[in-house]
């Protein structure tokens, strides 16, 4: 499921922080390790933090442990680890906001806490059954 990590872009401030994710993902992971990757997520924030946070442009890299999202700026990575994830969904809206289009969702614990995140992404079904498939091979 290797899509969009090294897709050519017109020149633009969106072209500058692509290259700049392409570079961290390169440094950060071994190719072979990686069963996803795209830089064209558009990150939907955390549940519990509602709808007044950055958004923002970002990248997701699917591992067979872990699920890693690095936002673009202002610069964050959030990962999950594969084991934490409980749920994934396609909905059309997340923390009040909506695209009209299907997000990918991640329902997830952390430290004990039920969690989500969601993003616009190409291909949210791919996603979906790719990591519904490692979650249950686990």
């Amino acid at each position: 499921m290797w899509c969009c990590l090294f897709t050519v872009f017109p020149k633009s401030h969106f072209q500058i922080h692509t290259k700049k994710l392409e570079k961290y993902i390169l440094n950060k992971f071994n190719k072979n390790d990686i069963i996803g990757a795209t830089t064209r997520a558009n990150f939907f924030g955390l549940k519990s933090l509602g709808s007044k946070q950055i958004r923002g442009n970002g990248a997701i890299v699917l591992t067979k442990n872990k699920l890693y999202f690095i936002r673009a700026t202002p610069f964050l990575e959030h990962i999950i680890p594969i084991e934490e994830i409980r749920e994934i969904s396609l909905p059309t809206s997340f923390n009040g906001k909506s695209v009209f289009k299907k997000l990918l969702c991640i329902h997830y614990q952390n430290d004990g806490q039920d969690e989500a995140i969601a993003w616009t992404i190409k291909s949210p079904e791919k996603w979906k059954l790719s990591i519904e498939n490692i979650v249950k091979n686990r």
